[in-house]
């Protein structure tokens, strides 16, 4: 049991809740100060010990059936008696010595074995397959798959028809024949859920085993559209450190900036009159003005996340920019800029992606958004604007209106795009990339954070 608390501990660590070695003591000294079969007074314990925070309490009540409700299974003391019991023993003798043994071994497992003897054939399995590469959440499907198809279940099915066969010529009625072969498929199909709770609990320990850091970078170069919600959650904090580190290096370099630069030339000049000794230095210092930034970005459901995240990014650093204005689309451009102002980052996210005053369910028309653009705010851009677009720039066979797009280009000090798709999918289908390209200063894939970082770096630095 002191084994399984300490996965579990490593657990809590590896979803973020920080857990000291005196907390570890104390959660072991409360366990042996109750009684380890009640369940309630057991978690109770741990819980007690373990959780400082409430934010973390919905973690340790997700976590907590994973590693100790193991892997049971129903019982049907109806059904399986001692004789039937006895009679598979006997089935699995004769097997064995028929060479036939894994098929009637977890036969018996299944319909006679405790959650204990139950997870230990699924460690056998999971030995078999490996997995050494489970990693991440996507992954458990796939895993609880290979572990559940390594049994052998044809073999385990003739040994149940043979056991049946059996039965019937001992005087059995159909009618429990048939019971028993459905209490042989529940019980199968609750195995197979059994075998996903042992991966869900490996992933987790192996999730563990990394530091949050670690985990964090290795997110950063995936698909934003393939996390899920608990991975999604650390992005969010990897935004902030982002933002952070770019914060910084535009401090340093308006740190350098005020300082200015060696003018050797104007230095010489300077001091021709000692010589060319430069006991007074000349310094070349180049004023940069903020930049202006206007987001545009394509909430239809294949480009949301990738917006979320950028509008995430772009309120966090916005004190290093001049102004900032923000507008969802689909077929019509709505500005949330206020959103922002009035609420915080987090909820300004929320309501840009639920209430800005746009059809969010509407077939994409980036031609109609940069027409409406150029009615409503083409005035309002100056020549420190960049015009930051966010799309996949699938038209829906709609005209481009590349010509309203030049006028927003001529008008900025430069249009950037990312797109989520990758280059090889531009122009296909309905998309019309090509249409756009002349009339953009820049044009990046942006699938992930990492995209995002250099996009935002290589505009800002």
């Amino acid at each position: 049991m002191q084994d399984r608390v300490m996965d579990f501990i490593e657990g809590l660590r590896g979803a973020g809740i920080p857990v000291s070695p005196a907390e570890v003591m104390d959660a072991l000294r409360a366990l042996r100060a109750v009684d380890l079969t009640d369940l309630v007074f057991f978690k109770t314990a741990l819980r007690s010990t373990l959780i400082k925070r409430s934010r973390d309490l919905s973690v340790f009540e997700e976590l907590f059936p994973l590693y100790f409700y193991g892997l049971p299974r129903p019982e049907d003391d109806g059904a399986l008696d001692d004789d039937l019991k006895r009679k598979l023993e006997e089935e699995l003798e004769l097997a064995a010595r028929e060479g036939e043994a894994a098929g009637a071994l977890l036969l018996m497992t299944l319909l006679t074995g405790q959650g204990g003897e139950w997870e230990t054939l699924i460690r056998q399995g999971a030995r078999g397959v490996g997995t050494s590469q489970l990693q991440t959440r996507q992954q458990v499907g796939m895993y609880t798959r290979r572990i559940f198809d390594s049994f052998d279940w044809e073999g385990a099915e003739a040994e149940l028809a043979r056991l049946l066969e059996l039965l019937r010529e001992a005087g059995w009625e159909e009618g429990s024949l048939e019971e028993l072969r459905r209490i042989f498929e529940e019980l199968r199909e609750e195995f197979r859920s059994a075998v996903r709770r042992f991966v869900e609990r490996e992933q987790t320990r192996r999730a563990g085993g990394a530091s949050r850091s670690e985990r964090m970078k290795r997110l950063m170069g995936r698909p934003l559209s393939e996390l899920d919600e608990a991975e999604l959650q650390l992005m969010r904090e990897a935004v902030y450190a982002l933002a952070r580190r770019l914060r910084n290096k535009l401090a340093l370099r308006e740190k350098s900036s005020s300082r200015g630069r060696l003018d050797v030339k104007g230095t010489l000049r300077r001091n021709m009159q000692h010589g060319g000794i430069p006991f007074r230095l000349v310094m070349r210092r180049r004023r940069r003005e903020k930049v202006e930034l206007l987001v545009l970005c394509d909430v239809s459901s294949s480009v949301a996340r990738v917006s979320q995240f950028m509008l995430r990014f772009v309120y966090t650093i916005q004190d290093c920019l001049a102004r900032v204005r923000s507008f969802v689309f689909v077929d019509e451009l709505g500005e949330v800029t206020s959103f922002f102002d009035e609420e915080s980052i987090e909820e300004g996210v929320r309501m840009a992606l639920q209430e800005a005053d746009i059809v969010y369910y509407a077939r994409s028309d980036f031609g109609s958004v940069f027409r409406q653009f150029c009615d409503e705010y083409l005035q309002d851009v100056g020549y420190r604007t960049y015009i930051l677009i966010i799309g996949d720039a699938r038209n829906n066979q709609n005209d481009p209106c590349a010509g309203a797009l030049e006028n927003m280009a001529r008008r900025s000090r430069g249009i950037i795009w990312l797109n989520p798709e990758p280059r090889p999918f531009w122009d296909t289908g309905d998309s019309v990339m090509g249409e756009y390209m002349p009339h953009l200063k820049e044009a990046r894939v942006c699938r992930n954070l990492e995209d995002l970082d250099r996009a935002i770096s290589s505009l800002l630095l």
